[in-house]
Formats: structure tokens, C-alpha cells, sequence
């Protein structure tokens, strides 16, 4: 049976060559871009799951409405927005801010030889009961 199949696209392969050529090409892009979504979404549902109560973190953003109709979503907040969201809602157990690490220049840290170039990030007093 699996020979007959195999003699029947043979045949039609010979006979139709253009359009067996777009239908593999067709083929073959809906499956490449099928798995690269899958990539995709698996790779998003598995942001933050290492840490112990990651279903209870959540990230604030912010939108910025510009000139040009246009919105622009980012992670940078005001810095005391942290303090006012524990303070006036009760369901927030911690809030913390902790600056990006591209605000800062690059630092040298040594311990006798060893030499390390590194950036930090300045972070609130509840950023380590959060992670």
C-alpha cells in the first residue's frame, strides 16, 4: 500500500512538476512557521516559572500615549508608584522597583586577581522577600 502511495506521488510529481514545486513549498513553510510558533509560545510560558510562588508576581508597565497617535508600552515606572500600590491595595503583599541595568556605566569589581567588569541595578527594600 505504502509502495502504491509512493508510485502515485511519483507519477504526479513527473507530470505536475510546477505545481507539485508550490504545493511543497507551501507545504513546508506552513510547518516551519507552525513550529516557530509553537517556539514561540512555549518559550513565553515558561518566563519566570523558577521562581517558588511565580504565580503571584506580576510586572507593572506603563503606556505612554505620543504625539503621533501612537503607544508606546515600557517597563519603566515612577519610582515611588511601588510604595503607593502596597500602601493603597491591600492584595499586594511586597512591591519593589529596581532600576534597569543599561541606567548605570559598567564597574570594576576585584578580589585580589580575579577581575570582573559587571553592572548592577539599585533595587527597594522588599526586591529580595519578592524573588
Amino acid at each position: 500500500m505504502l509502495r502504491h502511495h509512493f508510485l502515485i506521488i511519483f507519477r504526479n510529481f513527473k507530470r505536475f512538476k510546477s505545481s507539485f514545486f508550490i504545493n511543497l513549498i507551501g507545504l513546508s513553510t506552513g510547518l516551519a512557521c507552525t513550529l516557530l510558533i509553537y517556539l514561540w509560545v512555549n518559550d513565553e510560558m515558561q518566563v519566570d516559572k523558577f521562581f517558588k510562588n511565580d504565580d503571584r508576581l506580576l510586572q507593572v508597565l506603563e503606556s505612554q500615549h505620543n504625539a503621533a497617535s501612537s503607544i508606546r508600552v515600557t517597563t519603566s515606572t515612577p519610582g515611588l508608584l511601588s510604595e503607593e500600590l502596597a500602601e493603597k491595595i491591600p492584595e499586594v503583599d511586597y512591591a519593589t522597583v529596581a532600576t534597569p541595568p543599561y541606567w548605570f556605566d559598567k564597574f570594576n569589581l576585584s578580589s585580589g586577581e580575579k577581575k570582573i567588569d559587571a553592572a548592577g541595578i539599585y533595587a527597594g527594600k522588599d526586591y529580595f522577600h519578592v524573588f
